[in-house]
């Protein structure tokens, strides 16, 4: 009669063996979430110190999937980079600009703060601190560093090698404030007088061209604009 086959998340018989410096080591065949038996082990001073450090390590591999192909619980954060930006390449959905907007956000916002890690150790709690830690930069530089993070683990996560995408457990960004900016009396002359200056056009008079990006009404409320006393005729 064959051997029953080893449940997925179990293991078999531990094994002990003591080294030549008289340490004991513990070890066992551990059946994963993709069907295969792996070797774990573990070693500790004694007999009952290695299979509790080994036991440990059983607990912690059956709370994640071993994973799909490239990606598992163990992989290096860096792994996962390059298997992102090849999918990214491979789905080609977005404008070139905006993937190599993505590729320079994640190499220099965020791959220093997470280089030595696996993806089993990136937690809720150290992305929360790291985003928090960009928005005192910048609100912009932590938008963007969340943007690829969050990008890159959902793809570990479809890939099935994290149960969750710990940017999502993240705290909220909240943008800043702006800030009310005042102009000084000599900068409000001078934009009267090149809006005098474009207004009287014509020959022998210098014609102004004065571009806005806002509205008048938002100018007046941000830079505390005081209001012409004539309108400027729209240009033609």
């Amino acid at each position: 009669m064959s051997r029953p086959r080893t449940p997925i998340g179990t293991f078999g018989e531990i094994d002990f063996r003591t080294n030549t410096g008289g340490h004991v080591r513990a070890r066992v065949r551990f059946r994963d979430d993709d069907g295969q038996l792996r070797s774990v082990e573990a070693t500790g001073s004694t007999r009952k110190a290695a299979e509790r450090s080994l036991k440990e390590k059983l607990a912690a591999r059956g709370t994640y999937s071993a994973g799909m192909g490239e990606l598992s619980a163990d992989t290096p954060f860096p792994t996962l980079v390059e298997v992102w930006l090849e999918d990214l390449d491979l789905e080609d959905r977005i404008a070139v600009s905006t993937r190599d907007l993505y590729e320079r956000d994640m190499r220099t916002l965020v791959m220093p703060a997470f280089e030595h890690f696996t993806l089993r150790e990136i937690s809720i709690s150290k992305i929360d601190r790291f985003l928090k830690g960009q928005a005192k930069v910048s609100y912009s530089r932590a938008k963007h560093a969340k943007v690829v993070l969050n990008l890159a683990l959902g793809l570990a996560l479809r890939y099935e090698a994290i149960l969750r995408n710990p940017v999502l457990g993240t705290a909220r960004l909240r943008r800043p404030p702006s800030k009310v900016m005042a102009l000084r009396i000599t900068q409000v002359e001078a934009i009267r007088h090149a809006v005098g200056a474009w207004r009287r056009g014509g020959k022998g008079q210098p014609q102004v061209y004065v571009h806005c990006p806002v509205s008048c009404a938002d100018a007046m409320v941000k830079y505390q604009l005081p209001t012409l006393s004539r309108a400027a005729p729209t240009p033609r």
